[in-house]
């Protein structure tokens, strides 16, 4: 059984994977909308990663409660099924973006799971606003990928 401190560290490899992938990313594209949507998603990754430090290494929580959810957490670990992080030159914005939706999404249930297995108050709230946000991710990654695939490919 996974403890909640198990779940952080996960979290904040995750956290800074996900900033690696939306760095590359930026580096990749010559379209400069694209390159702001990717460095303001890496900066937001960044303020997640500050705070998930900081629950952990604030120490005022206990974070020694049980995750149920074994499977889960693997797939969290694996951000579902996509833990590709570099890119080559023969991949397509469209593969980038279809990574992006994959950890965005497990990003949010990483933070539901985390919700619903502490009991402060304070702490659900904060899970459930990151959530919120990576939610906002995917649903924001997701809009400029059919952008994207109106501009570099077949219409959606």
């Amino acid at each position: 059984m996974k403890s909640l401190k198990d779940l952080l560290d996960t979290a904040i490899e995750q956290e800074v994977e996900s900033q690696k992938l939306y760095r590359q990313g930026a580096d990749m594209v010559n379209d400069k909308e694209t390159q702001q949507f990717l460095r303001r998603l890496e900066k937001e990754e960044i303020e997640h990663e500050k705070m998930l430090f900081n629950i952990k290494e604030t120490r005022i929580y206990d974070l020694s409660v049980s995750v149920n959810d074994e499977e889960l957490l693997q797939d969290v670990k694996t951000s579902h099924g996509s833990n590709q992080l570099t890119f080559d030159k023969e991949q397509t914005i469209e593969e980038i973006f279809e990574i992006a939706l994959k950890r965005e999404y497990m990003a949010q249930r990483r933070y539901e799971i985390a919700r619903d297995a502490v009991v402060e108050d304070e702490l659900k709230q904060l899970f459930q606003s990151l959530a919120d946000q990576e939610a906002n991710h995917h649903r924001d990654v997701e809009k400029q990928f059919n952008i994207i695939k109106g501009d570099f490919g077949p219409e959606m």
